[in-house]
C-alpha cells in the first residue's frame, strides 16, 4: 500500500509509484530523482506533480526505450492509468502523460548522458531513489540550465535549499565535482544568478506562489542555498537572502 501524503495530489503520486516494477527499475539503472522525489521526502513544501526517472545505463535505457515504444504504460504500471498523451521515445528520452483517479501527471525518463548515476530501494516510495548527492548534482545542472527562465519558478534552487536543510547545512563535495565536471564554470555563475534574483522579496513570493508553497519556507530554503553556496564556492560573490543564522531541519 502507499503512504498517504498531506496533499491528496500526492498521496496519487506514491500510489503511482508503488504500482511500479521496483526490482526492474533497479536493473536498468533507472532511478527516481526531480523535484517530486526531493519534495515527496522533505516535507511536502511545495505542490510537485511529475514523475521523473534518471537512466545512465546504455543497456538500461534501451530495455525501457523497447518497453515504452511495444507496450506503453502496461510496461511501467500494474494499474489501470489512463494514457492522457501517448508515449513517446528518442535518444534523450521517453515521455508520456498519464491519469490516475482524475489526476494528470507528466511522466518521464531521462537517459542522462552527462554524468554517472547512483541509486538505491526507497522503502516509502516503493521505488529506487536517485543518491543523495547525485540529487544535489542533478538539481545543480538544471539549475544551470533553466535558471534564469522565471516560468521555472526557480524551482531547483529552492529544491536545491531544502537539501540543503537536510544535509546539514552543506552541499556534497561529490556533487560539486560531478556537476563542475558537467559544466564547468556556469554551475557557480548560475548559482549566483538565482540568489541574486531571489534575494528581491517580489520574485521570491512570485515563485512561491506558483509552486504553491509557504513563502517563509521558501525563503528560508533560499537563504540555507545560498550559505551552503558560499561554503561550497568561497570566492564567489551572493546577495544577501535572509539576516538570520542557517536554517536546518531538526
Amino acid at each position: 500500500m502507499a503512504m498517504n501524503f498531506v496533499r491528496p495530489e500526492h498521496t496519487l503520486i506514491a500510489e503511482v509509484l508503488a504500482s511500479m516494477d521496483a526490482q526492474w527499475l533497479l536493473d536498468n539503472h533507472c532511478f527516481f530523482a526531480g523535484g517530486t522525489a526531493i519534495v515527496l521526502a522533505n516535507g511536502e513544501y511545495r505542490r510537485s506533480l511529475d514523475v521523473d526517472f534518471l537512466c545512465d545505463d546504455v543497456d538500461g535505457y534501451r530495455t525501457l526505450r523497447t518497453a515504452a515504444i511495444g507496450r506503453g504504460a502496461p510496461a511501467f504500471f500494474r494499474i489501470e492509468v489512463e494514457t492522457l498523451r501517448a508515449f513517446r521515445a528518442d535518444q534523450y528520452g521517453i515521455r508520456a502523460v498519464i491519469g490516475w483517479k482524475g489526476q494528470p501527471v507528466r511522466f518521464e525518463i531521462v537517459r542522462e548522458a552527462r554524468i554517472p548515476l547512483g541509486g538505491s530501494p526507497n522503502a516509502m516510495l516503493r521505488v529506487p531513489v536517485l543518491d543523495l548527492h547525485d540529487q544535489f548534482a542533478e538539481k545543480l545542472l538544471a539549475n544551470a540550465d533553466r535558471c534564469l527562465d522565471p516560468a521555472f519558478a526557480y524551482r531547483d534552487a529552492i529544491d536545491l535549499g531544502r537539501l540543503c536543510m537536510a544535509n546539514g547545512g552543506r552541499i556534497p563535495d561529490a556533487a560539486v565535482e560531478k556537476a563542475t565536471r558537467a559544466y564547468g564554470t556556469e554551475i557557480p555563475r548560475k548559482v549566483a544568478s538565482v540568489v541574486g534574483i531571489l534575494a528581491e522579496e517580489k520574485e521570491l513570493r512570485r515563485a512561491a506562489a506558483v509552486l504553491l508553497m509557504d513563502f517563509d519556507v521558501a525563503r528560508r530554503a533560499v537563504s540555507a542555498f545560498r550559505h551552503a553556496a558560499a561554503a561550497a564556492w568561497p570566492d564567489l560573490e551572493l546577495a544577501d537572502v535572509h539576516p538570520t543564522a542557517i536554517p536546518r531541519d531538526p
